[in-house]
């Protein structure tokens, strides 16, 4: 079964990987940034059409052609892609519903939210609603960039908290490589003062590493 697949931008896309990969190292927060960048390009896109002057009940349906839609819908339909989202806010904008006011849609809620609460600002006090989302999406690429920073500066502490773990497992390794058995180097007092002292080394410089990662993801 072939993995690739049309993803919402028109390009090509991963489908059914095995569990291993998904659930590699830094997959998910690479998800998180791909969802946060497909978002504040829809943000971009609405504006860009509305200031061309689209209307703003129309402004859905046309958003929605520009994207791929999902070919199986599991779950909450408008939660599966951003085509079905927008489908879905032009369904309510006919309905006299307000659009995205259950928060549905991939990615993370809280954009969605907003997006909803820009809707509401903009029909309410009648501020032009290009510029909402213009300012919504200047705002979510900041912090995009600030995560990026703060990632970026986590990274060091990361390394060298994967290495303190498997130093253990190395030296090991290379004392049953230079013929000295583990098992009889530990069996003795010696060896288990080597376990206590290596133990706690492990403990103390596992929790110094976290506190450098908190630290850093913390520092602005």
């Amino acid at each position: 079964m072939s993995w690739v697949t049309e993803r919402q931008d028109g390009q090509p896309g991963v489908r059914g990987l095995p569990g291993v990969l998904r659930w590699w190292p830094g997959q998910a927060s690479r998800r998180r940034e791909r969802d946060a960048e497909a978002f504040i390009t829809l943000l971009r896109r609405a504006a860009a059409l509305l200031q061309a002057g689209r209307r703003p009940e129309l402004l859905w349906a046309e958003l929605a052609g520009l994207y791929t839609g999902c070919r199986s819908v599991t779950g909450t339909p408008a939660a599966c892609c951003l085509h079905h989202a927008l489908v879905e806010a032009d369904t309510e904008v006919l309905l006299g519903e307000p659009p995205f006011a259950g928060a549905r849609g991939p990615g993370e809620g809280r954009h969605w939210r907003q997006l909803a609460g820009c809707l509401e600002v903009s029909r309410q006090a009648g501020i032009p609603l290009s510029g909402l989302l213009d300012r919504l999406a200047d705002a979510l690429e900041e912090g995009q960039d600030a995560h990026q920073a703060r990632e970026a500066a986590s990274a060091g502490p990361r390394s060298t908290a994967r290495l303190l773990g498997i130093l253990p497992l190395a030296g090991i390794g290379m004392s049953a490589a230079l013929g000295a058995s583990p098992v009889e180097l530990l069996s003795g007092p010696l060896g288990w003062l080597v376990v206590v002292t290596g133990g706690g080394l492990a403990v103390v410089g596992h929790l110094w590493t976290r506190a450098l990662i908190r630290r850093s993801e913390s520092s602005p």
